[in-house]
């Protein structure tokens, strides 16, 4: 989602570190787990996030609402993957503004 614009923007990259600080990973863990999944085929992210439960679908399809809303500046792009992913994965559909509520409130 972060590359979708063709930019890597401080913004959005604050809020994947933010989340993953969340779930107790240490900042200095943090790139090595980012490059980590660098080696994980689309195909096998795609098919995890479809077997996840509704609840764990939300956080993901809210999540990526977050991380692309993060800069102020929602390109094309970026909405066009999130709603191919959403697709490919069964995600609950969403406004951008549904997903900042949904992560505000966990």
């Amino acid at each position: 989602m972060v590359m979708a614009d063709g930019k890597i923007k401080p913004a959005e990259i604050a809020v994947m570190t933010r989340e993953l600080m969340r779930f107790g990973i240490l900042q200095d863990q943090v790139d090595l787990l980012l490059k980590a999944s660098d080696s994980i085929e689309a195909s096998q992210a795609v098919a995890l996030i479809a077997r996840m439960d509704e609840e764990r679908k939300k956080y993901v399809a809210s999540y990526l609402g977050v991380i692309m809303a993060s800069d102020g500046d929602i390109d094309d792009n970026e909405l066009a993957l999130w709603t191919l992913i959403s697709t490919l994965c069964g995600l609950p559909t969403m406004t951008v503004m549904e997903a900042i509520n949904n992560m505000k409130n966990l």
